[in-house]
């Protein structure tokens, strides 16, 4: 897995494409931070969406980080996949109640939400509306 993650920048689509779908079931052991720094527009376009790809998979609240650090990306197709993952986003089971980071995370892309899923998704995740 080690090996792998340098090939996440490398300037080929298809080996950055490659690299995302073979890291793909070792999602949710990747170090996030990493991961968070490659989804920033100074990124090609290909790194921007494979490292998406892993943290999404991870889901919880890092997904949901990862999502709503998207909704104002310049790539139209990338920015609308965000948006979809953060509207499909519930906490994991067993996840920690009350964070506050998700209400923020939840008003960032209130834009998103009709103010009465935006609610119901906050009470799902032990927050008040």
């Amino acid at each position: 897995m080690a090996r792998l993650l340098p090939l996440l920048d490398d300037p080929a689509p298809g080996v950055v494409r490659e690299t995302a779908t073979a890291l793909l079931p070792s999602a949710g052991v990747l170090p996030d931070g990493p991961l968070m720094a490659r989804l920033g527009v100074e990124w090609p376009r290909q790194v921007r969406v494979a490292a998406f790809r892993l943290l999404d998979a991870r889901g919880g609240i890092v997904g949901l980080r990862a999502a709503v650090a998207l909704l104002d990306d310049p790539d139209d197709k990338l920015r609308a996949r965000a948006g979809q993952s953060v509207q499909r986003w519930h906490p994991a089971p067993g996840a920690e109640h009350g964070d506050p980071e998700v209400g923020e995370l939840l008003d960032r892309a209130r834009h998103l939400f009709s103010e009465y899923v935006l609610k119901r998704r906050k009470w799902e995740a032990g927050l008040s509306a």
